[in-house]
Parts: structure tokens; sequence; C-alpha cells
């Protein structure tokens, strides 16, 4: 049979299991607030029976139980959830960044607006209109001039917008690199961590808990796949190549590439890293495809409006009676868009008439009439070109605006039920500090009781013939 102690040890096992499951539930309750932290658990385990664990048979006897084991402590996760919940998070990151992109240079452009680049236009073909009506007055002409200006700066000044956005995401770019660059760094020294302590303990789950986030993290940037969980077994591969294995992080950098925009390159051999998802993802897109075409209808715009009115500009006669030149510069693009130099300031010198006495005005109403030509290439007015430059960037905003609040309502449900399974619910926590304390208070009892049986067997027996 067992010991006279047995029933000691069966109980302060049960003591010291239910204190344990006290101390976890203590640090769930703790995190309750914190959307990184995965709930944990005590897995507890039935001790080997005391014949089994003696290696011996007791016939006639039954087997006696030898309390219970405390076993490992356990993140309460389910993987495929949290790998659909870092793939929808990449979307989510990459559509916002998109959104958030195209918003700040729908706004830059300010259209539709009154007093938008479509109201210079239409004042510029209203001040040719005004000089028709009035070709002797130089007033009237010196005004079509400052017209004529004030909407080259303002296609300028859209240029820029455009560039800048460019020019924000090369800084972007490298600034991203810099951050998975130290993201990685972490992955990998919490690796080293968790790699020389104990598996199932608080410690380590808690590091995990940390790397999860970090990875998290590093996803919303660029598009990178988990395998393992473990510190020594843990990858982490970015456009099929390893970017973490362990206790390694392999580094990023950027380069300039032909086109003067930064471009993220592996650092050991200067290739140039795939990446599919994420922030960068977004950022390659509207820098490298969005934007530049947006600039060049811009330019076809510009191209447009340049070719026209210098083509009947040329034809007709100054206020003097001499050959009309370029009115815009022949050169012209949306970077660099301005009047001809020989005209600029020089109002007497815009060529509104058809014959060499300058009284009649049939080029200026010509030139004010182009507000209604339409191109034979595109079918569109040069008004139209603008709105249809305007109309792709509402359009492209709205797309990813849509697309973006699309991913978000998947990554609120994924993320829905990842904390249903990982969250901690202060509900099921009381109730199983419940349960726990009355285990506790179940084995002291059974620990008092012994402590009675024992001091019957020692004070009560062997007193004959005192």
């Amino acid at each position: 049979m067992a010991g006279t102690f047995f029933g000691i040890n069966v109980a302060a096992s049960g003591l010291a299991a239910q204190r344990a499951a006290m101390e976890i539930l203590s640090q769930n309750i703790a995190h309750a607030s914190d959307p990184a932290y995965k709930r944990q658990r005590l897995v507890l385990s039935e001790g080997l029976p005391l014949a089994q664990s003696q290696q011996a048979n007791y016939a006639g006897s039954s087997i006696i139980g030898s309390g219970v084991q405390i076993g490992a402590v356990q993140r309460v996760r389910d993987a495929l959830i949290e790998r659909r919940l870092l793939l929808t998070g990449q979307s989510c990151a990459q559509y916002d960044f998109m959104t958030k992109t195209l918003q700040q240079l729908e706004a830059a452009i300010g259209e539709p607006n009154d007093t938008g680049f479509q109201n210079d236009l239409d004042q510029f073909w209203a001040a040719w209109s005004k000089v028709a009506s009035t070709p002797d007055s130089i007033s009237i002409r010196a005004a079509l001039l400052d017209d004529a200006q004030a909407m080259c700066s303002r296609i300028q000044y859209i240029h820029q917008q455009m560039r800048a956005s460019i020019d924000d995401m090369n800084i972007a770019a490298s600034a991203g690199v810099v951050q998975i660059n130290q993201i990685t760094q972490d992955i990998a020294r919490i690796n080293r961590e968790i790699a020389v302590l104990p598996t199932g303990t608080l410690e380590s789950n808690g590091l995990m808990n940390r790397r999860d986030s970090l990875v998290q993290q590093l996803s919303n940037l660029a598009s990178v796949s988990q395998f393992g969980e473990d510190g020594g077994s843990f990858v982490l591969t970015l456009g099929g190549r390893v970017l973490v294995h362990g206790t390694h992080a392999n580094e990023l950098t950027t380069a300039v590439d032909s086109n003067g925009n930064r471009v993220v390159m592996w650092a050991n051999d200067g290739e140039a890293v795939k990446i599919q998802g994420g922030e960068i993802k977004a950022l390659y897109e509207v820098r490298d495809s969005v934007i530049p075409g947006y600039m060049d209808q811009l330019d076809k715009m510009v191209a447009t409006l340049v070719e026209q009115v210098n083509a009947l500009h040329r034809t007709g006669k100054t206020i003097a009676g001499e050959d009309g030149g370029d009115f815009f510069r022949a050169d012209s693009t949306a970077v660099n868009i301005s009047l001809d130099s020989s005209i600029l300031d020089q109002p007497r010198l815009v060529a509104a008439s058809s014959v060499s006495d300058g009284q009649d005005s049939e080029v200026a109403w010509a030139i004010a009439d182009l507000k209604n030509w339409i191109d034979p290439t595109s079918g569109l007015t040069i008004n139209g070109l603008y709105r249809e430059l305007v109309g792709t960037i509402g359009s492209d905003t709205a797309t990813a605006e849509k697309t973006a609040t699309a991913h978000q309502l998947s990554y609120q449900q994924f993320l829905t039920q990842q904390q249903s399974i990982s969250g901690v619910s202060l509900d099921e926590e009381m109730t199983n500090m419940i349960k726990f304390q009355q285990s506790y208070n179940a084995s002291s009892r059974v620990l008092s009781v012994m402590d009675e049986m024992l001091s019957t067997l020692i004070e009560r027996t062997g007193t004959v013939g005192r």
C-alpha cells in the first residue's frame, strides 16, 4: 500500500497546481486590454499512478493515483486564423496607404473647385473673348497675359504636387527599409532569448507575443510569410527569400533606379526585393504607375493646349500689323509651361487679328473657340482632357477607398475571431478564478484531514501499557 505521507503529497500537488493556475489567470487579467496579448492556460495532467511510478504491482489492491502534474503554459491561439489575419492586414495596410496618398494628391489639386485649374482655363478662354470684343484695348490684352500666366503657374503647381508625392514616397521607401531592418533585428534578438528559455513558460510566451506583434508590423510594410514557431526554427520570408532565420536577420537597403526612384534591395547581393503586398507595394504602384499616368495625362492636355493656341496665334497679326509668333513656349510641358519670352509683358504682341491693320478679331475669336474644339485623337475638348484627368484621380481614389473598406471589414472579422480565441474574457477568467479557488480550498481541506489522521496515528497509537 502507499506510504503514510502519500495522501499529503497528493493534496500538496493539488494546492500547487491551483496556485500556479491562479498565477496564470492573474497574468491574463493584467493583459485583458492588450490586443496583442494571447491568453494563456496551464496544462495539467494526471500524475503517474503509484504502481507504475514505483515499477511494482500490488495484487489485490487498486492502483493509487499520485495527484496532479503541472505541465507547460500554453498560448491559446489558432494558427490558421492568425495567418489569415496577417494576410488581410497586409491588404489593409496596402490600400490604406494608397487611399491616403491619393486623397492627399486630390486635395492638393483642389478639383472640382471654383478656384481650381478648370476655372483658370475658363478664364483664359474668356480673356480671349474679351480681346476679340475690344481688339484695340491694350489693358485687356495685358489682362489676357496675366490670366495666361496664372494658368501656366497653376499647371506647374499641379505637376509639382504630383512630383512632390513621388518624392515623398521615395523618402517613405527609405524610411520603410530602416523600419524593416530594425524590426527584423528585434525579431532575431527575441529568437535568441526564446532559444535559451524553457518552452511553455510565461517568459517565453511573453516573448512570442511580442514577436507576433512585430511580425504584424513587418507584414503591414511588406508581404512577409512566417514558418515555424520556436526560436531556432522560426523563418520569415519576403518575396521568396529568407528575411529572418532563427537568430539571423538579412538586411535590406535601397538603391536609385533609372527613373530616379528608390527601390528596395537585398543588402548582401543587390537583388531587387519582390514585394507583393503591404505599404511598400502600394508605394511602388502609386509612385511608378498611377502618378506617372496622371503626369502623362496632364502633359497631353498641355501639349494639345500649346499646339492649338500657338498654331492659331502664328497666323494672326499684332495690333501693329506684325506677324504673330508663339503664344506659349513651343517646348512647354506641365513642368515648365509659360508664355513665350517674346510676348511676355508685351501685350501689343498679342496676335488677335487676321489682317495687317489689326482691327478685326478673327484669330482671337478662333482661339476663344478652342474651348469647344474637339481633339480628334481623344474625342475630347481641351477642358475635357483636364476633366478626364480629374475624373481619373477621383475614380482611383474612390476605388482605393472602397477596396480599403472591404479589406478592413474582412480584417475586423478575422480579428474578432482571433480575439474570441486568444483574447482575454474577464467573465471567463472570473469563472475560472472561482473554480481554482474552490479546488484550492478542497485540496486544503484534504490536507487538513490528512494532518488530523496523522495526528491520530502519532498521538493515539502505541500507548498500551504506558
